[in-house]
């Protein structure tokens, strides 16, 4: 009896669970499975997500329709490679994939502002949750067409500026924005052929192909590069660069005597020396490199790369062809990146004009300090370069035309500049002390900000920089300039506050 009421009580208990279920469990919705039901494949893309919460299924319904874009974009990548290699000279492969990753990124953000969720629902029996996202088809072809347009716009008329472009640096921005809205544009295209019904996208208006094939061209055949580098294994560091820039596109002038034709100039120097490490086995080196980076339209240094290292082997002689090595392998990207930079209009702020060997000689006469317990000397102060003094000297012409332009402001009301050192027609050891005064006319002050200091060699090679931290009102003082040995004849120039401007040329012979 006992166990016939036991079991009615069971059946009692599992009628209600049954009964429970049956009025809390819901029909799974048929979007789930198949959307299309509700949002036709060909007005809607869908992407159905699935999670522990509302907010996790959703995003997962985000990303289901991201991933549809992904995919599309993936299979577009080596396009975008092809057209990226231009435009990303200089960098590395690695780099030019996150360029593509963004571009990705970029376009597949834009397209998912258009997402909406517009069902979830939750499993009670499971406590899932799911979430269906929709974008209309129509919407986002819409919004992708008019950012195509915008591109095309800019690409023509970019088009037009390179072609009108007597400036080579200015052709060059212009080709490379072309290939740039080209890129971006191709981006969009790819959301587009996915959005639009009919699978296909926007023809381009301009050939991608002959864009990058004109880039080329005339980075190889027009735009000249000159590259000169004193000091220690010059040879090989010299040919390390050149090779570098030839592979990125580059053209390098082979002769000094055509250096007068560069549009851009690198400049440099390397050296290797013993580094006094006590170690019973090894023996160490250290080295450094300085490179400047020249505009040679404007004389302006643009880019300053300076590096230090040091390396050691069982020998010098290994010790030195590591240092070597390296050398190459720290400097020759970065000049490619600088360089590259710069002709497409993105010049990064510069480095300390000769830190590198600067900082190694500092180094040097540290230990020497240390070690003969003396006093030494300040260090000297790098204020031309040995690689700037390797290049070519100005032109008769050119001198001419600077004396000229000094005699035409001989009896100008503006500052007095008065060499104190280096004296004319003496020769100096290096270093050299600079000394110039700064003697107002009247009552007007001088104007600090129309201060320019150029070294004239091919061109003026401007380097004010250097020169400021020892510049005041009344003049330049500098202690220990270093000087490379020869004849270096330097230009100044300063203004008063009332516009009055004075120009004086000073050389300084050096044994």
């Amino acid at each position: 009896m006992k166990y016939i009421r036991f079991s009615i009580i069971c059946l009692i208990a599992l009628n209600i669970i049954l009964i429970q279920a049956f009025v809390y469990a819901e029909k799974k919705p048929e979007w789930i499975n198949n959307p299309a039901l509700s949002y036709p494949e060909e007005k809607y893309l869908t992407g159905v997500g699935e999670g522990d919460t509302q907010k996790s299924a959703e995003e997962r319904a985000y990303a289901a329709i991201a991933r549809i874009f992904r995919v599309e974009v993936s299979s577009r990548s080596v396009e975008l490679e092809k057209y990226l290699q231009v435009e990303s000279k200089g960098k590395t492969e690695a780099q030019r994939q996150v360029a593509i990753e963004e571009m990705t990124k970029v376009t597949s953000e834009k397209i998912l502002e258009d997402v909406k969720i517009v069902q979830t629902w939750q499993d009670k029996t499971t406590a899932r949750y799911y979430a269906l996202a929709v974008i209309n088809r129509s919407h986002a072809a819409a919004a992708l067409k008019e950012r195509i347009n915008i591109l095309d716009a800019e690409a023509k008329d970019f088009f037009r500026k390179a072609n009108e472009a007597s400036d080579k640096f200015e052709k060059i921005r212009n080709l490379r924005r072309i290939i740039r809205a080209l890129v971006l544009r191709e981006a969009y295209n790819a959301d587009f052929r996915i959005v639009n019904s009919a699978g296909t996208g926007l023809e381009s208006p301009i050939n991608p192909g002959n864009i990058t094939q004109e880039l080329e061209e005339f980075l190889s055949k027009e735009f000249n590069v000159y590259v000169t580098v004193a000091g220690d294994n010059s040879r090989t560091i010299r040919k390390a660069v050149i090779e570098g820039l030839n592979r990125d596109g580059f053209s390098v002038l082979k002769e000094n005597g055509q250096a007068n034709t560069a549009d851009l100039l690198i400049i440099g120097e390397a050296a290797i020396w013993k580094a006094d490490i006590p170690d019973p086995k090894w023996k160490y080196v250290r080295w450094c490199a300085d490179f400047q980076l020249i505009d040679a339209k404007s004389g302006k240094t643009f880019g300053n790369i300076s590096r230090t290292g040091r390396e050691g082997h069982l020998t010098l002689s290994e010790a030195e062809n590591k240092a070597v090595m390296a050398m190459q392998k720290e400097i020759v990207s970065v000049i490619i990146g600088q360089a590259a930079n710069f002709v497409y209009g993105e010049a990064k702020p510069l480095e300390d004009a000769g830190a590198g060997c600067g900082r190694e000689r500092a180094a040097v006469s540290e230990e020497k300090k240390v070690k003969n317990k003396k006093e030494t000397d300040s260090i000297p102060i790098t204020l031309i370069t040995q690689a700037e003094a390797l290049l070519p000297n100005m032109s008769d012409v050119q001198y001419e035309n600077i004396a000229r332009d000094i005699e035409s402001k001989s009896d100008s009301t503006g500052p007095i500049i008065k060499v104190v050192t280096p004296e004319e027609g003496k020769v100096y050891a290096p270093p050299v002390n600079i000394e110039l005064n700064f003697i107002t006319k009247g009552l007007a002050e001088i104007d600090l900000s129309t201060l320019k200091v150029e070294y004239l060699k091919l061109f003026s090679i401007d380097i004010t920089q250097r020169v400021l931290p020892y510049v005041s009102k009344q003049g330049i003082k500098i202690s220990n300039a270093q000087f490379p040995s020869g004849t270096h004849n330097l230009k100044i120039t300063i203004g008063d506050k009332k516009g009055a401007v004075t120009i004086q040329k000073f050389t300084a012979v050096i044994k």
